[in-house]
């Protein structure tokens, strides 16, 4: 077991920190799948602890899945079809100290770290100097996110039908973040990554920055279609992401039945997914719970996202996982930047504080659906062989034009309107009659880009 290091640094009691060094261990593919670990009583004499810490931390192990014990047998590596985390991700030592002392218990006299520790010299005009100076840890690096925020947005997720614990959540600069943070645990060059067809742009690009081979599976009115996905994960993909409330860019939210299905899938054929809720504040029908209800156990990422409810400039995002995959995505963000601007994190505190969330929502969505009345009732009025089904909530109409979006939308530019085409969309480059329209504008803007459209279609007509 020389392969743990320094285990004993860090947060918590004893038999967690062991616990916490041999899962990191299983994690990076140091103990291998099926490799039998020493009993309780070896590991209490190799590592001078009781053997009371020994099996409480196997049974930590045991708990969370990586381990099991074998009646007469030993304790063993469970068998996994899951890659360990990618070499080179998982950080360095002071990436894992910095995971560490997210916990307020920490203790170590940290003079590594050659960053300022306190907010006492900023002027009192600087946002909430009296608030920065209680930000845990001092240094403002926390690749957990601040647990006060965790803790709302634990309560948040909660309130979706998902029961969450903020030791669930970690903070993301984004949930453009927390997706790229996904393909950073799982995905090696050349794997195979499943997403719904059409997708959001920005999961495509982060899967294909990856080096992944993306595979789509068709939406319909009701969501992704399990019998597709069914199919797809027979070729076991590496992960799949869905979006289940509400899906960009058709705007549709995903059947209850489905939901129970698709959790169903992934779990048999334990394959990791990533269930896209950075839209879920902007439906304007109520959803059922998240997929991840469905299966507490399975490797679920939910992401989650502050800025469509607050504001983009925040940059706040968020991912909740079982415990021990959240504490994989909190190394993996500190590789990427340490940890989300605290300054973001305390104004959208205080934001969250000054306004309940559902008094947030319903503003949010009365707007959205009176700027989507606009866009529409333009659309209908100008372009009237344009077609689109309702969607059920969030910021964009998905339209079928009849012609090849791509031309269209190269001639639409000229008349100064731009509009997203489905080669950002589609891994299959599918759907080459529809563009994405966004009603998240003001309604002026909104009228003056349909009647741009207006004039870009007929010209382009002839």
């Amino acid at each position: 077991m020389e392969v743990l290091g320094p285990w004993s640094h860090g947060a918590g009691p004893l038999f967690r920190r062991f616990a916490r060094a041999v899962a990191a261990a299983i994690e990076r593919g140091a103990l291998a799948d099926g490799a039998r670990l020493p009993s309780e009583r070896a590991v209490a004499e190799a590592f001078a602890i009781g053997r009371g810490t020994a099996v409480a931390a196997y049974d930590v192990l045991v708990a969370d899945g990586l381990v099991e014990r074998r009646q007469g047998s030993g304790t063993y590596v469970r068998v996994s079809d899951q890659p360990p985390l990618p070499p080179g991700r998982e950080g360095s030592a002071l990436v894992h100290r910095l995971v560490e002392r997210s916990d307020p218990t920490y203790e170590l006299v940290d003079l590594s770290i050659s960053v300022l520790r306190d907010a006492s010299g900023l002027p009192p005009a600087a946002l909430a100097s009296e608030d920065l100076l209680s930000v845990v840890p001092d240094t403002g690096y926390s690749p957990w996110g601040l647990p006060s925020l965790r803790r709302a947005v634990a309560a948040h997720v909660t309130a979706w039908g998902l029961p969450t614990d903020e030791r669930q959540v970690v903070i993301t600069t984004g949930a453009q973040q927390a997706i790229s943070a996904a393909a950073a645990c799982w995905v090696r060059p050349g794997d195979t990554v499943v997403v719904d067809d059409p997708t959001y742009p920005g999961a495509l690009a982060a899967f294909l920055q990856a080096g992944a081979r993306v595979v789509g599976v068709p939406v319909d009115h009701h969501g992704v279609r399990p019998d597709a996905l069914a199919a797809a994960l027979a070729a076991r993909p590496a992960l799949v992401y869905v979006q289940s409330t509400v899906h960009s860019p058709t705007g549709t939210v995903l059947a209850a039945a489905r939901r129970a299905r698709i959790a169903a899938l992934v779990a048999a054929h334990r394959v990791p997914l990533v269930e896209d809720l950075a839209l879920a504040d902007l439906a304007w029908v109520e959803a059922p719970p998240p997929i991840a209800a469905h299966a507490p156990q399975a490797p679920i990422a939910v992401v989650g996202s502050f800025s469509k409810l607050l504001w983009g400039g925040l940059r706040l995002g968020f991912v909740r996982a079982p415990e021990p995959l959240a504490l994989r995505f909190a190394r993996v963000k500190a590789t990427q930047d340490l940890g989300t601007p605290a300054v973001s994190q305390l104004l959208a505190e205080r934001l969250l504080a000054a306004v309940p969330v559902s008094e947030l929502r319903r503003r949010r969505v009365e707007e959205l659906r009176r700027r989507h009345d606009v866009l529409a009732g333009a659309l209908a009025r100008a372009l009237p062989t344009w077609s689109w089904r309702e969607p059920q909530g969030g910021l964009s109409l998905w339209v079928d034009i009849g012609r090849p979006s791509e031309a269209f939308a190269q001639h639409a530019l000229r008349y100064r309107v731009a509009v997203a085409t489905p080669a950002a969309l589609s891994p299959g480059h599918a759907h080459d009659h529809r563009i994405r329209l966004s009603f998240a504008a003001p309604p002026d803007e909104l009228e003056e880009g349909v009647a741009r459209l207006a004039a870009a279609w007929g010209s382009f007509r002839r």
